[in-house]
Parts: structure tokens; C-alpha cells; sequence
């Protein structure tokens, strides 16, 4: 374990620490605990410093753990983990998966990366997402998926329901799904989800689902979120970080298995429950075309968002279009 990863540790209970005792704890200089603490305020740590008290996280934090993630899954699905990285700091956990050499071998297995900060995380249509350390939840999530699967739609849409009811099994309540793959809280954004595929035609594709969950996002990065946004702490349920972790790692191996086997039909009914839009009015926007609005209908059988303009429905894919409630 790293000094500074430590430090963290010591520090992660959000009470003063003085400079001598965490001298002593780390075996370095008080000079040396004061560089450390200030590459922490780098990567965007709010720490405060007060003369005679000594130092604090502005909030307290729950370090990830990996041991303790595995310990929270059942044994079935820690061992069809390939490979599971948990990492101090990377730029987006998806690409961190995309770079290693060896891929998923089959839809049985998946590789799994969360990190405790992003420096480049990424939200739907290059839109990045606010990722402080240690504050919320960044994971990605890469196995194989048939392609023909692929090819009848709506795994987006599965993984939302995957990662919805994680959330609801560690005792978070009024959620909401937006379609294509958003996670509201009480009407506001509280989690969301990117998918990046590759592979040929007709072959199994490598899928990649990335999940960002706000749990506890600090005053100095919420001015950077340019929408409404919810996190877990105003849920007022304590969610155990290493847990959820877990829990999601689990629901993402059980519905990969029932997408891979039934596609979209298996999660249409849960989708539906917790739909935000039907019945609302929209508004569709893709890329410089005119705005497209009428009221949303419901998903298809495909996953496709069903919009109703002037007495016809049409149904619009996920890439095609971005979607906002109506004003």
C-alpha cells in the first residue's frame, strides 16, 4: 500500500489528525505529510488544515476495498471475475479496460475495474462526468455478449434495470428510470450508464458498461454539473460503498446471463415500473436537426423509445437521439 493510499485511510473518518501523529503513523516527516497533503487537494480532495488541530477530510469517506467488494458477492460470481482491479486513480475505468491486452474469453466470465477517482470520466455523448475521489461510485463492467442479442436491442436499457435494482436491494427508495440508461432520485440524476461495444458482425461483441453513481458529492464539484443531480446521502439511507460495489458487480453477471439467453423481454416489466417519461411530454434532439417533440409512449419490444406526434407513434434507437422532459 502506497504512503499517500494510506494516509487517505487514516484520514477517512473525516476527524483532525495532527501532522506529528500522522508523521509517526507513516514513518515520514511532518514536511513529508504536508506534500502528500497537498497532492491530495490536487486531484480534487477537500482537506482542511487548522493550526494546533491539524487535518481532516472535509467528509468522511469509505475507502474501496477489494476484499471487502468480493466478500459482498457470492462465491458464484467472484470467481467468473477474470480479472478485478481497484484503483487509486485512472481516466475513465472503461478505458482502462479497453487498454488490456486480453479480452473477456467468453459471456461467463467478465473483467471488472473501479477506481476511487476518474480524471477523464465520460458520460453520454462526450459529455464528462464529475468524478472527485473517493465520493462516489465509478465502475465498468466488460464481458462478451452474443451479437445477435445486440443486434434485437435494448441492453442499455437491461443494465439500467441491473443497476436499479442494486440499488433498491441496498435499501434506496424512490427511483426512477429516463430512458435510454439514467438512474433518477426523487427527479433528479443520480446515476448513469455508458456502454461501449466492439467486435464483427455476426460474432460475439465485447461490451463494456460503465456506472457512475453519485453517493456523497462534495460542494467544490457539484458547481461543475450542469444538470439536476441527486446523491445517496440525501437518500438518508447509510449505503455501505464496498457493498454496492458488490451488489452491482452481481446484477450485472445475472443480467448479462438473462440478456444473453432473452434479450429486452426479461427486464421490460421492471422498466416499465420505474418508466419517468411515458405519458410526459418531450422534447428529442439529434445532433443540429430540429427538435422533436411529443409525448413518450413507452419502449418497444427493441428497446426503442416510442414517441407519439400528432396521432402517429414512431420509435427512436439509443444513439440516435438525446431526450429532456419538456419544459
Amino acid at each position: 500500500m502506497s504512503t499517500r493510499t494510506r494516509l487517505i485511510e487514516l484520514l477517512a473518518s473525516g476527524e483532525f489528525r495532527s501532522g506529528q501523529w500522522l508523521g509517526m503513523q507513516l514513518s515520514i516527516s511532518r514536511a513529508a505529510v504536508w506534500k502528500h497533503i497537498r497532492a491530495l487537494t490536487n486531484t480534487g480532495m477537500e482537506v482542511h488544515a487548522v493550526r494546533g488541530r491539524g487535518y481532516r477530510l472535509a467528509q468522511p469517506i469509505q475507502p474501496l476495498n477489494g476484499e471487502l467488494i468480493r466478500q459482498s458477492m457470492s462465491k458464484q460470481a467472484a470467481s467468473r471475475l477474470q480479472r478485478f482491479d481497484v484503483l487509486q486513480v485512472t481516466d475513465s475505468t472503461s478505458d482502462y479496460l479497453k487498454r488490456l491486452d486480453h479480452i473477456s474469453d467468453s459471456h461467463t466470465q467478465a473483467q471488472v475495474c473501479i477506481a476511487e477517482l476518474q480524471s477523464a470520466g465520460r458520460g453520454r455523448r462526450g459529455r464528462r462526468w464529475v468524478s472527485p475521489y473517493g465520493s462516489n461510485l465509478y465502475l465498468s463492467f466488460s464481458t462478451r455478449v452474443s451479437g445477435a442479442r445486440l443486434a434485437s436491442g435494448g441492453l442499455s436499457l437491461a443494465v439500467a434495470v441491473a443497476v436499479l435494482q442494486a440499488l433498491q436491494h441496498c435499501g434506496v427508495p424512490d427511483l426512477g428510470l429516463k430512458w435510454p440508461n439514467d438512474i433518477y432520485f426523487q427527479g433528479r440524476k443520480l446515476a448513469g450508464i455508458l456502454l461501449d461495444l466492439s467486435g464483427e458482425s455476426g460474432g460475439p461483441y465485447q461490451v463494456i458498461a460503465g456506472v457512475g453513481i453519485n453517493l456523497r458529492m462534495p460542494e467544490s464539484a457539484a458547481k461543475e454539473i450542469d444538470q439536476p443531480w441527486a446523491d445517496l446521502s440525501q437518500s438518508g439511507v447509510k449505503i455501505d460503498r464496498n457493498v454496492l460495489a458488490g451488489t452491482i458487480v452481481e446484477n450485472l453477471f445475472n443480467a448479462l446471463d438473462l440478456f444473453n439467453e432473452h434479450g429486452l423481454e426479461s427486464f421490460t416489466r421492471e422498466w416499465q415500473r420505474h418508466d419517468l417519461v411515458s405519458g410526459h411530454a418531450v422534447e428529442l434532439q439529434h445532433e443540429q436537426q430540429p427538435v422533436i417533440s411529443g409525448v413518450a409512449r413507452g419502449i418497444d419490444a427493441h428497446g426503442a423509445l416510442l414517441v407519439e406526434r400528432d396521432g402517429v407513434t414512431q420509435g427512436y434507437h439509443v444513439g440516435e437521439v438525446s431526450l429532456r422532459l419538456a419544459q
